[in-house]
């Protein structure tokens, strides 16, 4: 079957008249102006100082390319037969009109960026030299050569003649050339009202100078002379003020006018020999053209370069001010996070100095178990709130990373369920989750976050109704689904709810807990597992949050669970542990708490007295936990390069800090400590020091094995 984009014989045949067309054209255009130079011609009658066919010529192939030869060499063989000379000098003078136009666009196009050639000083030059020295000697010592050879000139005039057709094809291609192929390629100029008027205005000014300075109009006398020099006024207002195209164009108007001038005896190149005066008009054109177009590129490039420098400066204005924009709404959302950072904060502060105040009355057993539980109930949403400013600060330092396995997406489900039971049947709601065999490709920890915010913020904004956690299978996908009959999410708020501290209002809503941080966690871990996030709601119905996660093949795993010894089953007779903390409340706390498991426990409230302390003590600490800031202003870190320094050997380190900063995390990561924030889990403290010793003692005892 044909392709249908193929040429047709049609279009074939249309083409081939566009090009014969072309071809005619030119060779008409390059006839005229050949008849019109050969007219001039006073050394000899094939030997003109005025021929503007070169420039016409080799404009013809920078713009329409190669093809275009067979019309400049029909043309040049027309002319010059109907001239002077034969038939075979006739082809001999076109073979080198010919390949002058042809090697002088190669070497252009090759070096001299092509019709590109006069934007720049340098291709300016390029050009001007491959006029000079290549392409121009071709056609003269061509033409004449087969002129001599066939007797149709003199030997002692070949000279003579060879500058003049030389000088002739020079001009023509410095002087026709530039203006033919800049108006070409200027379509993509825009005339406005100012720049018509200021090229009118150049134009009009060259021909009163030409006019004034060279034309037989005037009597020319010895005090005119001088007025040629007039012609450099317009040739630097173009260059300076319009650039090379209109350079080139004031250049042929003072070309015209000039050689119409000397033809007709006036101006100050007319002497007794016609000859003559055509090679002193075109010294002095080549002397005013080849230096304007130099100063119009040169001028031309640095108002490119003004531009560029221009648009720039707008450019990095307009970021400017759209990051003055991104910090004043950074500021505006930080602002309004302290505000209900407060509130939501001080709401279980304000709740626990309650339950303290009810423990100081006398109450009942049953009461004072429920009051405690209540305290519990209340530091762990406390709890929830700092770890979800610390997920944030996880993901902000950079250094939360996923660890991809495959797994059972019923596991998390269980977990769903089990951690939400309780409070949705506090509130009144159901909760329903479809179990699903699947198995999924993730992050099992980061995976279970997600879920649990997305359910933590279903439980929290649902009021009425109930809360459906299910599954669906879509392809290679595993689709995880998490519905609520909440209050919905308007359509403007739907990319916004994902931003940090965002909490849509709600007259309803029970404002209890929240920093408005969970669904940004929930788009940014999302980011960093590579898992597509969706949304749907409807104001007064409620919403869906959808998790599209890879499914893999189903596993079956020998894992038997990893029984996890009691703590107590962890030798700490003879452990040192230096607790360095500036608050003494918490220092006293701290080290009666490690006393109590076992631990011998120096304490600390600042870097000197730590030091002063194992000085007095002589022995080395088995493990430092010390505060992140301290109130001499140097770091927890600080005090333990000091300790390790003075032992000289590295001791391992726990860091506790209230300080959710990226800061804090990057550096104790890079030093090897393990950092934990308060408010900190007693349980969790103590199950990370057992399990530090247990490496210890497991490195301790392989290496005295082997």
């Amino acid at each position: 079957m044909s392709d249908p984009r193929s040429p047709t014989p049609e279009t074939h045949f249309r083409r081939g008249i566009r090009y014969a067309g072309g071809l005619v054209a030119i060779g008409g255009i390059y006839f005229a102006l050949a008849k019109g130079g050969l007219a001039l011609a006073s050394i000899h009658p094939s030997a003109t100082p005025i021929w503007p066919p070169t420039g016409f010529a080799l404009a013809a192939v920078l713009l329409w390319g190669y093809r275009t030869w067979p019309a400049i060499f029909a043309a040049a063989v027309i002319a010059n037969a109907t001239t002077a000379g034969s038939v075979a000098t006739a082809i001999a003078i076109a073979t080198g009109n010919s390949l002058e136009a042809v090697v002088g666009a190669y070497l252009i196009n090759r070096w001299s960026s092509g019709c590109d050639t006069f934007s720049r000083p340098d291709s300016v030059a390029k050009f001007a030299l491959i006029c000079f020295v290549i392409a121009t000697p071709i056609s003269a010592s061509i033409g004449l050569t087969s002129l001599a050879t066939a007797g149709y000139i003199e030997r002692a005039n070949f000279a003579n003649a060879w500058v003049t057709w030389w000088l002739g094809d020079v001009t023509g291609a410095l002087v026709i050339a530039p203006v033919i192929v800049l108006w070409a390629s200027s379509h993509s100029y825009a005339f406005n009202r100012n720049e018509f008027l200021e090229t009118a205005g150049v134009l009009v000014t060259a021909a009163a100078v030409g006019l004034i300075a060279f034309s037989p109009l005037i009597e020319q006398t010895p005090s005119r002379d001088p007025l040629g020099f007039l012609a450099i006024l317009p040739m630097l207002w173009a260059a300076l003020r319009r650039g090379p195209r209109d350079t080139a164009t004031v250049a042929l108007v003072l070309a015209g006018i000039t050689i119409w001038g000397t033809f007709t005896g006036g101006g100050p190149f007319t002497t007794a020999d016609l000859n003559v005066s055509f090679l002193l008009v075109l010294m002095f054109l080549i002397s005013i053209t080849v230096p304007s177009l130099l100063l119009s590129a040169d001028v031309e490039v640095r108002k490119k370069a003004e531009e560029r420098l221009r648009r720039a400066q707008i450019n990095l204005e307009q970021k400017v001010a759209e990051r003055t924009q991104q910090l004043e709404l950074a500021n505006a959302a930080q602002s309004r996070f302290f505000a209900m950072a407060s509130h939501d904060l001080r709401q279980p502060l304000h709740a626990l100095g309650l339950f303290v105040a009810q423990l100081r009355m006398p109450l009942k057993s049953g009461e004072r178990t429920r009051t405690i539980e209540q305290i519990d109930a209340t530091r762990k949403e406390m709890d929830e709130m700092f770890n979800s400013l610390l997920d944030i600060s996880r993901l902000d330092a950079g250094i939360l990373t996923s660890k991809i396995t495959e797994f059972p997406i019923g596991r998390l489900l269980q977990k769903i369920e089990m951690a939400f039971d309780q409070a949705t049947r506090e509130k009144g709601l159901r909760l329903r989750v479809r179990r699903n065999d699947a198995w999924v490709r993730s992050d099992a920890m980061l995976l279970e976050r997600i879920l649990l915010n997305l359910a933590s913020n279903a439980v929290r904004y649902t009021l009425r109704g109930g809360i459906i956690v299910g599954c669906r299978r879509r392809g290679a996908m595993l689709r995880i689904e998490v519905w609520d009959t909440g209050p919905g999410i308007p359509e403007d708020q739907k990319q916004n709810i994902f931003g940090e501290f965002v909490q849509l209002p709600a007259p309803e809503r029970n404002r209890y807990g929240g920093l408005g941080l969970g669904l940004a966690i929930v788009d940014r871990l999302c980011v960093l597992l590579n898992h597509q996030v969706d949304l749907a709601s409807t104001v007064g119905r409620g919403s869906r949050f959808a998790i599209l996660v890879p499914m893999a093949e189903e596993c079956v795993t020998s894992e038997e669970p990893v029984e996890q010894p009691h703590p107590a089953a962890f030798a700490v007779e003879g452990k040192v542990i230096l607790v360095i903390a500036d608050a003494p409340v918490v220092l006293e706390v701290t080290g009666g708490l490690l006393g109590n498991w076992g631990y011998s426990v120096l304490t600390a409230g600042s870097d000197e007295a730590a030091l002063t302390r194992l000085a007095e003590r002589q022995q080395r600490p088995d493990l430092i936990v010390s505060d992140y800031h301290l109130a001499s202003g140097k770091t927890g870190i600080q005090v333990i390069e000091q300790i390790n320094a003075a032992f000289g050997s590295s001791i391992p380190a726990i860091l506790v800090s209230g300080d959710t900063a990226p800061e804090p995390l990057r550096d104790a990561k890079d030093r090897g400590y393990i950092l934990l924030h308060k408010p900190v889990d007693p349980m969790q403290l103590r199950a990370v020091m057992h399990e530090f010793f247990r490496d210890h003692d497991d490195r301790r005892d392989t290496g005295a094995a082997s």
